[in-house]
């Protein structure tokens, strides 16, 4: 859902406070600073904390905040280490009168978008109280923040730690010391963009995501928690974990600002009414699955449905309107090459759906199916990145998909020579893809464009094989090509015949593996 408030024009642009805490970052540090000082926006003071380092970074950070920040910056440096939680509540308090808004930049990471903070003051002036944007890193991740319900508790919705991450800074005077100490009274000493995020998203529902990658954050720095822990999940580590555990436990404080007024019956009487109506959408649903279920099987893997059966087919259409918005943007936008009719697309979005997990999806080719499919997965919650050896397509679907509103995750990988199985070919060279995305539970190959040519789209299963999950599943869509599906097949099944294929699938136009 999107929040729309009316801007005040007599407002002027909110003045940026840029909370940047660092410890040992003498690497990173002068790049950080210089980063805020390339942005648009004017009114900016930061705030710099150096938290008792034993390299360069103290240093660096002052002469660079002199040269670039004369007269707009504070500088404090603690003798013994506090964590950012602490330096929130001591240091971030102290300097609320310095700007109407905070923003939160480690001193390891950067601002990439120029134009961020002057966004921000936009909308803040709007009458926004909470905004944030997505985030690549250093290792060529992309981030998976995305807006938050405005008519839901944000606790319980699970919302990923966000940089770039902005507050209105009165907000934070009515954060208790306690948000910031674990069960033990003890500071929190990991997981403190949460502990400093929840607090602050509890008192307000006037949240502003800007679908931005506006910030890069350095993974591969040796000092962060996740690289301290062999154990660590991706970029948290296993303190990260228990401690955000702790953040999310402790009690909402109470809400002020509805998205409706100043009250919460305007709010809570418009998520009753979409309460309903989302019971009535899933009553829908049920019913088309029975039916659906019941028809001959001929005409269930024709995909087509009688005319008779037309109430359905606008019941269908219904339902991916409502549970995949973008999908219809994408239908209406003029750029889709390929006829995907109702019938169509709800069996791929029940396939797509059919794990029991959101999918972490990669496609492959940037093909004409691409879009829809990726806006499909990301309505579900799931992950995506559209994999491509040919750099022009690659940009054109990152610009459909920015201009829909959906998360572009578009890597351009470039064509390798590869083989399998006596089929030489070349391949996009999927081992550029960052670990940062983990391993895939859906893969979907364009055929077509998958390779440099039609045939090297059998080369797709050996080249994700070290990457996929378990129970993973990959289609190969391949209309106008019986031919590539049968002998890619006939490849597939001599060196792997305990998977579980199906050709002809949806209605005659791609070929299906299960791993399970």
């Amino acid at each position: 859902m999107t929040t729309t408030l009316v801007r005040n024009p007599e407002l002027k642009p909110s003045r940026a406070l840029i909370f940047m805490t660092g410890r040992n970052c003498e690497m990173y540090v002068a790049d950080a600073i210089a980063s805020v000082a390339r942005q648009t926006h004017d009114a900016v003071h930061v705030l710099f904390i150096d938290d008792a380092s034993d390299d360069a970074t103290a240093e660096i950070a002052a002469r660079m905040l002199n040269e670039l920040f004369e007269g707009r910056h504070t500088y404090v440096r603690n003798e013994s280490q506090f964590g950012k939680a602490r330096n929130a509540h001591v240091h971030l308090r102290a300097a609320l009168s310095e700007g109407d808004f905070v923003g939160v930049l480690d001193a390891d990471d950067q601002l990439i978008d120029v134009t961020v903070l002057s966004q921000m003051a936009n909308a803040y002036v709007s009458g926004f109280d909470v905004v944030w944007t997505n985030f690549v890193t250093d290792g060529g991740g992309v981030g998976q923040n995305g807006p938050l319900d405005p008519l839901a508790s944000p606790r319980g919705q699970g919302w990923i730690t966000s940089h770039f991450f902005s507050f209105r800074a009165e907000l934070l005077e009515n954060v208790p010391e306690s948000y910031f100490q674990d069960a033990r009274g003890q500071w929190f000493a990991a997981a403190c963009d949460l502990a400093l995020a929840f607090p602050v998203l509890d008192q307000t529902r006037r949240y502003c995501y800007l679908p931005i990658k506006a910030y890069r954050y350095t993974a591969s720095n040796l000092n962060s928690q996740h690289n301290m822990d062999p154990q660590a999940h991706g970029l948290s580590s296993r303190l990260q974990q228990a401690n955000a555990a702790q953040v999310l436990a402790k009690p909402p404080l109470p809400c002020k600002r509805f998205v409706f007024g100043e009250h919460p019956s305007g709010d809570q009487a418009y998520a009753q009414l979409r309460e309903r109506m989302l019971r009535q959408a899933q009553l829908v649903s049920a019913s088309i699955e029975q039916v659906t279920a019941a028809l001959p099987k001929h005409i269930a893997e024709s995909g087509k449905l009688s005319s008779g059966a037309q109430g359905w087919v606008m019941a269908a259409a219904n339902q991916l309107a409502e549970r995949c918005p973008r999908l219809l943007d994408l239908m209406l936008d003029g750029h889709q090459a390929e006829e995907l009719g109702v019938e169509r697309a709800w069996q791929l979005f029940r396939w797509l759906s059919g794990g029991s997990k959101a999918p972490n999806l990669l496609e492959i080719g940037a093909g004409p199916m691409a879009a829809p499919v990726l806006a499909m997965v990301q309505s579900l919650g799931g992950r995506t990145v559209s994999a491509a050896g040919d750099r022009p397509r690659a940009e054109a679907l990152y610009a459909r998909l920015y201009a829909s509103g959906l998360e572009p995750n578009v890597v351009f990988a470039p064509h390798v020579d590869a083989a399998f199985e006596g089929i030489e070919g070349r391949f996009p060279n999927l081992g550029s893809l960052s670990g940062d995305l983990g391993n895939f539970d859906v893969v979907f190959v364009s055929a077509a464009e998958a390779g440099e040519q039609p045939a090297h789209a059998t080369l797709a299963l050996p080249a994700v094989a070290s990457r996929l999950a378990a129970g993973a599943r990959l289609c190969l869509w391949a209309p106008d090509h019986d031919a590539l599906r049968r002998d890619t097949l006939a490849v597939w099944r001599r060196v792997a015949d305990d998977l579980h294929y199906h050709d002809h699938a949806f209605g005659g136009v791609a070929l299906c593996v299960m791993s399970e």
